[in-house]
């Protein structure tokens, strides 16, 4: 029952960052699903026809801009949010691991004691030192 949990979380948590994923390379992060940033328009001052060419294009380029943006921020914050869930898991798991092994431990600590009380107490063979060997 709880692989089967952790095994659905992990699928979940794995479609999620696949389908929101950027792409982290040497140390930079970038937006996977918003195509190119747009070109920064060239302002273009000849004349005043340019000139107001030039300024129609910075117009349409920063509505362009501002969607690119926002998908931009979009997919980091999803990005993000997988990346915690993802580490919060693995430290669950990673908890859960150590929690069963300290169980071990002290259930195996009393197995012995137990026994020890109820039994004499071991020795060396003959002829053995501890460290040694006899051969």
């Amino acid at each position: 029952m709880n692989q089967t949990i952790l095994f659905a979380a992990f699928f979940a948590l794995t479609t999620a960052f696949t389908a929101n994923a950027g792409v982290l390379e040497n140390g930079s992060w970038s937006a996977s699903g918003c195509g190119a940033m747009p070109e920064t328009p060239v302002i273009d001052s000849s004349s005043v026809a340019a000139f107001n060419r030039s300024v129609g294009a910075i117009n349409a380029w920063q509505k362009q801009m501002q969607v690119y943006h926002d998908c931009m921020i979009k997919e980091a914050n999803a990005d993000s949010a997988t990346i915690n869930q993802s580490a919060t898991a693995g430290q669950g798991r990673i908890n859960g691991i150590v929690e069963k092994i300290n169980a071990e431990v002290a259930a195996g600590k009393q197995k012995v004691e137990q026994s020890q009380s109820a039994s004499p107490p071991l020795s060396s063979p003959p002829g053995a030192a501890p460290g040694s060997l006899a051969y």
